[in-house]
């Protein structure tokens, strides 16, 4: 007898997932902690203001400012309309009904993802590193100092966000019950990490708000499709009872 593996059964499971929240959870609160405790921040900070000759040297490199910067905006911006574009087509063909709902939750996995982290960019304001004295800036003060009404757009990393936002295709793989759903985890290890160390080196972010970005994007994506899984779930549910 083999064993069953549909998409139905993945969403189940997928409620009752905890480990997906709880060790991601207790990661960031001590990921947090020490670097508060350690000085992370400012060390790593430190390490890549002096290599750079105790300025920001790659603040407006070409390689930085531009192609991963810049066009990596941009190519964040194509990607996320392509997918937009995609998930409307779904309701047009019969062949991908079974996409749909792990489509539009995707998509709003995604925005919801930067809209929070564009928001805390707005409301929050501590420093960037060249904000600071320490780092050629014209603030005193610390990583951890609020300056309202000086700095904006530093907390948390937003250019990164749009990297870790892609942990939600994990979450959409694990929902429609696709085979090594890890394997979709791939795209925002890779290009999360590279746009925030792109901004590190301009000395437009620290490492905290690198972590508190991807943490914002993972708990965002759980819990939106924890929350159509549990739906989904339910209906199955009610459907069973009612033949």
């Amino acid at each position: 007898m083999t064993a069953p593996c549909s998409a139905t059964l993945y969403r189940r499971d997928f409620v009752g997932d905890a480990p997906l929240l709880l060790y991601p959870l207790a990661g960031v609160v001590i990921g947090l902690v020490l670097t508060r405790i350690f000085g992370l921040d400012t060390l790593w900070a430190d390490a890549l203001y002096y290599l750079e000759g105790d300025h920001w040297a790659w603040r407006n490199a070409w390689l930085t400012s531009q192609l991963l910067h810049k066009y990596g905006q941009q190519f964040s911006i194509a990607w996320g309309v392509g997918l937009l574009a995609f998930t409307a087509g779904c309701f047009f063909t019969a062949r991908t009904r079974h996409l749909r709902r792990g489509l539009v939750c995707l998509c709003t996995a995604v925005t919801a993802s930067l809209l929070l982290v564009s928001l805390g960019k707005h409301w929050l304001a501590l420093p960037c590193p060249w904000d600071l004295q320490r780092y050629g800036g014209d603030l005193t003060g610390s990583a951890y100092t609020l300056y309202p009404g000086e700095v904006s757009g530093c907390f948390p990393a937003g250019h990164a966000a749009g990297g870790y936002c892609l942990v939600a295709l994990y979450f959409f793989a694990r929902y429609q019950g696709l085979r090594r759903p890890g394997l979709w985890l791939w795209p925002a290890a890779i290009i999360g990490p590279v746009y925030g160390l792109t901004q590190q080196l301009r000395g437009a972010h620290f490492l905290s708000h690198d972590l508190v970005s991807l943490a914002l994007c993972w708990f965002v994506s759980y819990a939106i499709f924890a929350l159509a899984a549990y739906r989904q779930s339910a209906r199955n549910a009610v459907s069973v009872t009612l033949q």
